[in-house]
């Protein structure tokens, strides 16, 4: 009776039944408190049967099915393992909300309190592709930032040899190109903000346009910002989700302002100035109050402006967009044009708007090579009759 049954992983012995199953690479034995009736070895080797096909498919959870077992005794999941991971993390307020949303919303259902061990690279290519029919490529990749790192983590700490992320590499997309408006699609725009609602929200968007500052860093400017004497304005914060961060290239820079944008601001300077230094500069006419972010600008002016003027919907950010690309076809500099936008190098600004870059000369650009060509012609063909 001692033998029957093993090839099954189901030993009867005296009092009990043991199993005996491999799993990640070990021997595995645990003590079933069942009677070895002839009822009970076919229940165990049931049992068996259901761990085995459990462990082929890469969805065996040992705790679940031996809870009482020493083996899971203190061992964590991943789910455990992921939000100590968060604790450790020292990032900004809305990144850390990413993260936690990831791992609460995403990989925590996903995988649940399972052993590392067990996640094959499968399973997250199979969670991949279902998020990938719901979200963008890029935010799919934003959501493996912290897998990726909590499973490298895993693998510092001896938890697991190495990480199922391994070979699994970022979905491709395409960033958005640039939309933005002409110059007559801005001054319409502007005409029908300054006519048809209160005067602060023409003066949002003017400066947008005039300032090329992105929504999150022109919605906490203060007056204590501005230089009135070298005509500035200091860009050193932003607001994402709600929460004071820096700015996106964690740097400050100073913003020239054009006389244009100078007259707005002596124009919003009735509605905030006298308030004191450190009061935003922009506020919002119906509340009185700083705006909390950059949505009901879009929602109850921007877009509603767009409709009735008949021009094609887009984005509000696209001012910022509007700004650079109007620069470079009046030929500003380019290397000015990024300081301006606080881009970290030039390089930015020929990767994105290199299509007006190249529409800013008129055609001297071209002209230049056909004279050039031209001369080397004459070159050759006097070379060639001496």
């Amino acid at each position: 009776m001692g033998r029957r049954g093993r090839g099954s992983g189901v030993e009867p012995l005296k009092s009990c039944i043991r199993v005996t199953f491999v799993w990640l690479g070990r021997r595995c034995r645990e003590t079933l408190d069942l009677q070895p009736t002839p009822a009970n070895i076919k229940a165990a080797e049931r049992l068996m049967a259901k761990v085995f096909q459990e462990i082929e498919l890469g969805v065996f959870d040992y705790e679940t099915t031996f809870p009482k077992s020493a083996q899971t005794a203190g061992v964590r999941g991943f789910t455990t393992i992921a939000r100590e991971w968060l604790e450790t993390v020292t990032a900004e307020k809305s990144t850390m909300q990413g993260y936690t949303a990831a791992i609460e919303k995403i990989w925590g259902p996903a995988f649940g309190e399972r052993q590392l061990a067990s996640i094959k690279p499968s399973e997250i290519k199979r969670e991949i592709a279902k998020l990938a029919k719901r979200v963008s490529g890029k935010t799919v990749n934003n959501n493996l930032i912290p897998l990726r790192a909590i499973f490298a983590t895993a693998v510092d700490d001896g938890i697991i040899d190495r990480s199922p992320l391994e070979r699994i590499r970022n979905l491709s997309h395409q960033a958005p190109m640039p939309d933005p408006f002409d110059r007559e699609e801005m001054e319409r725009i502007l005409v029908y903000l300054r006519d048809y609602f209160d005067q602060q929200v023409w003066n949002w968007y003017e400066f947008a346009f005039g300032t090329g500052m992105r929504p999150s860093e022109q919605i906490v400017v203060q007056w204590s910002d501005i230089d009135w004497k070298r005509r500035t304005i200091r860009v050193q914060r932003a607001r994402v989700r709600h929460v004071l961060k820096s700015t996106k290239t964690r740097s400050a820079r100073d913003v020239d302002l054009t006389s244009r944008m100078i007259a707005v601001l002596q124009r919003q300077k009735v509605h905030s100035f006298m308030r004191g230094a450190d009061t935003p500069v922009f506020i919002n006419p119906v509340t009185n109050t700083p705006w909390p972010d950059v949505q009901d600008q879009r929602k109850l002016y921007f877009h509603p402006a767009l409709r009735a003027l008949g021009i094609r919907s887009r984005d509000a950010y696209q001012t910022r967009h509007t700004y650079a690309t109007t620069a470079l076809m009046a030929g500003v500099n380019p290397a000015y044009i990024s300081r301006q936008l606080g881009h970290r190098s030039a390089a930015m600004l020929f990767k994105h708007y290199s299509k007006w870059i190249d529409g800013a000369d008129g055609g001297r650009e071209a002209a230049k090579l056909e004279v050039l060509y031209s001369s080397d012609e004459g070159g050759s063909a006097r070379a060639e009759q001496a």
